[in-house]
């Protein structure tokens, strides 16, 4: 891995069933848009000051981020003083950073919807009792006696494994890179948002992590379901008390309560402590007494009040299949309820950071230039970057030139030939995925140019008479693509490369006049042509390629010298950019914008090896 790479947020499984909160491009489904007129909420930006110390941005990779064409809806029922509570950072123990903090009861003595009860607190092992031990064992390293008591490093950890265990799919510490804090010190973020209109966050449920976070869901809602199991028995049987049974209701419980703190204003925060106080359901859970249906009603109230109405419906659906699994005695009725409220908090807590993102973009692209020059500078002085490549690549580019700038621009957009593969400079490690996807947009304008040359070369074959039009070139293009639709990657052509001669052929031969069905020899030679000159190591492969970067460079140059300063440039609508990604102007205008932030934040470093 790159060393600069900040994490990406990634996998998350907090539920199943949610299409409206798998943010995606439309195709993948997405959020509905909010029909709420209601004003904006306010958000409160941090200080930025000086980005020397800020954070990689590293945090609980259980989110990532996409564009939509439709904006998930703003919380519009919101209040202002409810922007969601910073974490407070534990002790840094020597665990595993991925392991959540212990949970500790919150205290309460106000008197709650249901009825009063307050919580307790437990405390850690003091690490002097370990130090006092230690003094008492031989300096010379010897085998440990199985007399002594274990380190309270391993008690400590598999004190945060016990308490894990227990703890559902979404958590206050799964969803803490949703918090502002978090949004604001992620680097990645911030430059990813400069190119992005439509920027938000997803749950992420891809590749191996994202199965490997269902499977553990699953797991876990199938042993709430057990212990739902052994309540309605209780029940039943008229037991009177059971202790410690529902240990993962319990701390369900617990969790639903903190994170809806984090989403309710301050003024509602004493009634969901009470209401959902531990003691309190600890000795309902423990008698048999708890009234879920009473609760769900209640929490059905409170989420109304602080959720988008379009979440409504979803709220309505909980509190019936809870109603349902009690009525009848349904135990994955009652679960299914549960598992709703947290997949309703999560898409909660989604809805508040995207439309924090929406409100905070103008500041963060204004800002964009300052925060990644305090932020590179950190890691170039800390050693976690090195500048010797980089500056090689551009000492490489200005050659023989007076123009740095424009030298900069060229080697930029020349980098990125197919056909000329090479790794890209470190200090474009935000951008990799961007230039990867414009370099494969280079290699199918160049496949396709070559296409329609060797269509103009089967016309003069076929003495055609006729001159092709823009309407015929559009159509002959929209058609290749759509034969070539069914595969993937930038060897497609290649693939499909018979496919693509044939039709060709077709097209050709009636284009010029001709009826019925072309000779097979000219789709053999048709074939042959497409099989040798698709290829990148093709002399005519690069001669059509170097032609078509260097229209693309000019197009570049034209672009950046109409942008003086980030805040006014185009750069703010870089997300809204019309037709075909393959088309010239369009990979000339986003290798603008690459190469526009990029100088802004390393020119003087670049200029000042040179």
């Amino acid at each position: 891995m790159d060393p600069i790479d900040s994490s990406h947020p990634r996998g998350h499984a907090g539920h199943e069933r949610q299409p409206s909160i798998h943010f995606q491009a439309p195709a993948d489904g997405e959020y509905e848009a909010s029909t709420s007129t209601t004003a904006p909420q306010t958000i409160e930006i941090p200080d930025s000051g000086h980005v020397g110390g800020v954070a990689s941005g590293t945090s609980t990779p259980g989110y990532g981020y996409h564009q939509s064409s439709v904006p998930s809806p703003a919380p519009t029922k919101r209040s202002n003083d409810s922007k969601p509570t910073s974490d407070i950072k534990p002790k840094r123990l020597r665990v595993d950073e991925s392991t959540p903090p212990p949970i500790t009861a919150a205290s309460n003595n106000n008197t709650p919807p249901l009825s009063p009860s307050s919580g307790s607190e437990s405390s850690a092992p003091s690490d002097s009792v370990a130090d006092r031990l230690s003094s008492h064992l031989p300096s010379k390293p010897l085998g440990r006696s199985r007399s002594l008591p274990p380190t309270f490093g391993r008690k400590r950890r598999r004190a945060q494994d016990s308490v894990q265990q227990h703890l559902p799919p979404v958590t206050l510490h799964t969803l803490r890179e949703l918090d502002l804090s978090e949004i604001y010190r992620n680097p990645k973020l911030r430059h990813d948002v400069v190119f992005d209109a439509q920027l938000h966050f997803r749950p992420n449920l891809d590749g191996s992590r994202g199965r490997k976070k269902r499977e553990q869901a699953d797991i876990y809602w199938k042993q709430v379901l057990h212990e739902c199991d052994m309540l309605f028995a209780n029940v039943r049987n008229r037991q009177t008390r059971v202790a410690g049974m529902a240990v993962k209701l319990l701390t369900l419980f617990k969790t639903m309560k903190e994170i809806l703190s984090t989403l309710v204003p301050k003024s509602d925060r004493d009634d969901v402590e009470a209401a959902l106080d531990e003691g309190l359901l600890k000795q309902q859970l423990e008698y048999g007494v708890l009234d879920f249906k009473k609760l769900s009603e209640w929490l059905a109230g409170v989420l109304k009040a602080h959720c988008a109405p379009m979440r409504d419906q979803w709220v309505e659906q909980m509190v019936a299949q809870v109603a349902f699994g009690v009525d009848n005695g349904k135990t994955w009725a009652l679960r299914d309820g549960l598992k709703m409220v947290f997949g309703i908090l999560e898409a909660m807590k989604l809805d508040v950071a995207n439309h924090q993102i929406r409100t905070l973009r103008p500041h963060l692209v204004s800002t964009a230039v300052h925060f990644e020059q305090g932020y590179f500078q950190e890691r170039i002085e800390s050693g976690r970057l090195d500048m010797r490549e980089p500056r090689i690549w551009f000492q490489n580019a200005i050659k023989d030139s007076t123009d740095p700038y424009n030298s900069f621009i060229r080697a930029t957009t020349e980098m990125l030939s197919p056909s000329k593969y090479s790794a890209y400079p470190a200090t474009f490690t935000f951008d990799f995925e961007r230039l990867d996807a414009i370099r494969d947009d280079i290699r199918e304008a160049t496949c396709l140019k070559l296409a329609l040359l060797f269509f103009r070369q089967l016309l003069h074959q076929f003495n055609c008479k006729r001159d092709m039009d823009a309407a015929t070139v559009d159509n002959l293009r929209a058609k290749l693509l759509a034969i070539l639709s069914e595969e993937e990657g930038p060897y497609r052509w290649v693939k499909g490369s018979n496919a693509v001669a044939l039709h060709l052929a077709q097209a050709a031969f009636e284009f010029s006049g001709n009826t019925g069905l072309v000779d097979a020899s000219t789709v053999k030679m048709a074939e042959n042509w497409f099989q040798k000159h698709l290829r990148v190591d093709s002399s005519i492969y690069v001669h059509v390629e170097v032609g078509v970067v260097k229209d693309v460079t000019t197009l570049v140059q034209q672009v950046m010298k109409s942008w003086s300063s980030l805040s006014t440039s185009p750069i703010l609508q870089a997300a809204d950019l019309t037709g075909s990604s393959v088309e010239l102007a369009s990979i000339a205008q986003r290798i603008a914008h690459i190469a526009f932030l990029h100088w802004r934040i390393f020119g003087k470093l670049y200029a000042a090896s040179s």
